[in-house]
């Protein structure tokens, strides 16, 4: 994990190329006195590495994020009102080992987050 004790999982399932998972941020966590210290955002990156790592334990492979053709930020995440988070990733994945991912971050009915990128085993994109 990129930052220890920053999220945690709270349910993991896997239904044929779809996974589905729910976590819990830590709202006291040491990001957000940088990022931001009056309104605790949490910040699109990590947001990319959450489902990087997800993907990661559900595939049992080190991946490298190598292109995001898409990552929309429809709202903010605030881990003091929305500190559990649904995560729905869906993947496609070849011979050369690259995977394609549709992801979504959201939480009931508010859409925080829509990503689509490409992972590879060896970080080279063919």
């Amino acid at each position: 994990m990129l930052l220890p004790d920053f999220y945690h999982i709270i349910q993991l399932k896997q239904s044929a190329n779809v996974l589905s998972a729910e976590i819990r941020l830590n709202p006291d966590h040491e990001v957000y006195k940088g990022h931001f210290p009056q309104q605790a955002i949490v910040p699109g990156v990590i947001q990319l590495q959450i489902v990087k790592e997800l993907l990661e334990q559900t595939l049992v492979e080190n991946l490298f994020l190598t292109e995001v053709t898409l990552a929309k930020y429809l709202a903010m995440i605030t881990p003091d009102e929305n500190p559990e988070l649904q995560i729905e990733i869906e993947w496609s994945g070849s011979e050369a080992g690259v995977y394609q991912i549709n992801a979504t971050i959201s939480k009931n009915d508010v859409v925080f987050t829509k990503l689509k990128a490409k992972l590879s085993k060896s970080g080279i994109q063919y």
